[in-house]
């Protein structure tokens, strides 16, 4: 029986509603303003395994080739910071500012044009996102319409748009369908976003169709930016609650800049300093307003109980989350779990920090350097063994990022890759995330013995593919999923013969492996969603 995949965190939907969303009239007089559409790839960039920013990773066309039967597809209003600009100031991060203001200037042409071709969005759409009119909120809105648009409905075949077709999109089109079916056709096809937990134990026993889970990143999403009180922000959540067509799953609750209501984690290295800002309260706790709308939208009351007219309840997802935050989180989710109610932490794109507590991360902050030491990545992004026991506590999910940096990648890793064999920027780096994450837990004196193997319920596939990540070399779109699942059963094959493994103990055979690799690849997160989806 051929192997399904599932992907916690990823954005089905995104090239298409970026390229279309500012021209949508001409997209539906096309008949292309669809999901379903491919917006053509950059496959030379693709294959030479660079930041998925030009080319497609995980359309829908792709996941359906690729056998994606389950994915969590998450809604992100693209904050306004990666295309505003920065004012370049000479007293932090000298190099990268100085570049910012002696190439680019503050503003103009030609911070548009770099914008542009970092971000792989049309200009149109950058305007769109610089001007008063782009809000969050409206974003939201729009996107979920867009993403709703052929939920159930069966394709026969999908649209092929190549922006910028010399010869005819047309033309253009049907020379990348015959040369690439993988990556451009998928044919009598099908996803669906369920309504309840009624239909979605029907999609999920229906494998002739993609069961598509929504979440949404980031709660600046919900407008935060331009809220005038805490109240106009409750509002909101109730309104998804009460008025969307299909309910949220979970939130990724802090991004890339301030949301008003919590920190975030620090994560934009390098060349991305050019272009963005994110110090204003980076790796900071929880704000004044924050407490009250994380527990509103966990339908919880100010006392910590659960309380039916808050709604159902949607998940928080701490990637991208301050230490200081999370510190701050966990705190309720033990209240809560002493009175009984089981809040599942989910962390949806991460790696292992390879720290011990959020306090050494806290300590760490004004260390995380873009060329980190040591095999794994150490910024507060990424989870540390004290998140892992509250992951395995709360039996939530960890999906594993294919962003190599995330994962661990150095220059020097990359540099040694040349003359090396086998690169670890392959099987290598995701598998020792995976075992650190394992040991973590196998290691930790404050869970049972019951508990600890409860780890390997707890991890699945996160890619983070669509959201700007240079995946891990060998994987760069969701038609590798099945070569990454024979490489990790390799993989975790060859590590069980090894005794000192004890975390491997309870897998004796090749077959045992495969039922793990199964087990990460997809049944871990079909569980998850069965027993918390809202009814």
């Amino acid at each position: 029986m051929k192997r399904k995949f599932s992907d916690l965190h990823c954005h089905n939907h995104m090239r298409a509603h970026f390229h279309m969303q500012e021209k949508a009239k001409k997209f539906k007089r096309k008949g292309e303003f669809s999901p379903w559409t491919v917006i053509a790839s950059n496959s030379k960039n693709q294959e030479k395994g660079k930041m998925g920013a030009s080319y497609s990773q995980i359309d829908l066309v792709k996941c359906w080739n690729g056998n994606l039967r389950l994915t969590f597809n998450s809604l992100y209003p693209l904050e306004r910071q990666f295309v505003q600009g920065m004012d370049p100031k000479i007293t932090e991060d000298k190099w990268y500012h100085f570049v910012a203001r002696g190439i680019l200037g503050d503003s103009g042409l030609k911070r548009d044009l770099l914008q542009t071709a970092y971000m792989r969005i049309p200009d149109k759409v950058i305007d769109f996102f610089q001007s008063d009119g782009y809000d969050y909120w409206e974003s939201l809105n729009r996107e979920k319409d867009f993403v709703l648009l052929d939920s159930g409905k069966r394709i026969k075949k999908n649209e092929i748009h190549v922006p910028g077709a010399l010869l005819g999109d047309e033309k253009a089109a049907a020379k990348r369908a015959k040369e690439h079916p993988e990556s451009y056709v998928a044919e009598n096809a099908c996803y669906r976003i369920p309504k309840n937990k009624t239909e979605l134990l029907k999609s999920l026993s229906d494998d002739s169709e993609i069961t598509m889970i929504l979440t949404i990143e980031g709660a600046h999403a919900i407008g935060t930016d331009r809220c005038k009180s805490v109240e106009d922000i409750s509002d909101r959540i109730k309104f998804i609650k009460e008025l969307w067509e299909v309910p949220v799953f979970f939130i990724t609750f802090a991004h890339h800049f301030d949301n008003r209501l919590c920190g975030h984690a620090h994560s934009i290295p390098g060349m991305g300093k050019v272009l963005m800002k994110q110090r204003p309260h980076m790796n900071e706790g929880f704000r004044r307003n924050g407490h009250r709308i994380i527990r509103e939208t966990l339908g919880l009351n100010s006392n910590g109980d659960r309380d039916p007219r808050l709604g159902y309840r949607i998940l928080i997802d701490v990637k991208h989350m301050a230490a200081r935050s999370r510190v701050e989180y966990y705190e309720l989710v033990k209240a809560c779990l002493a009175k009984g109610d089981r809040i599942p932490v989910i962390a949806s794109h991460c790696g292992y920090s390879g720290l011990s507590t959020l306090a050494e991360h806290i300590s760490k902050e004004k260390e995380e350097k873009d060329d980190h030491q040591g095999k794994f990545n150490p910024w507060n992004i990424n989870m540390c063994d004290e998140d892992i026991e509250m992951i395995v506590r709360t039996r939530g999910m960890f999906g594993i990022s294919f962003d190599q940096r995330i994962l661990g990648i150095t220059k020097a890793d990359l540099e040694k890759d040349k003359t090396r064999t086998p690169k670890r920027n392959g099987i290598q780096l995701i598998w020792e995330n995976i075992e650190g994450i394992a040991k973590s837990a196998y290691a930790n004196p404050n869970l049972s013995d019951a508990e600890k193997p409860l780890i390997w319920k707890c991890l699945t596939i996160g890619t983070d593919f669509e959201g700007l990540i240079d995946p891990v070399d060998p994987y760069p779109t969701a038609l590798e999923y099945e070569l990454f699942a024979n490489n990790l059963v390799f993989e975790i094959d060859q590590a069980r013969k090894n005794p000192a493994n004890t975390h491997l103990a309870h897998i004796q055979s090749r077959e045992d492996a495969e039922k793990l690799v199964d087990d990460f690849c997809y049944t871990n997160s079909e569980a998850f969603v069965k027993e918390n989806y809202p009814v």
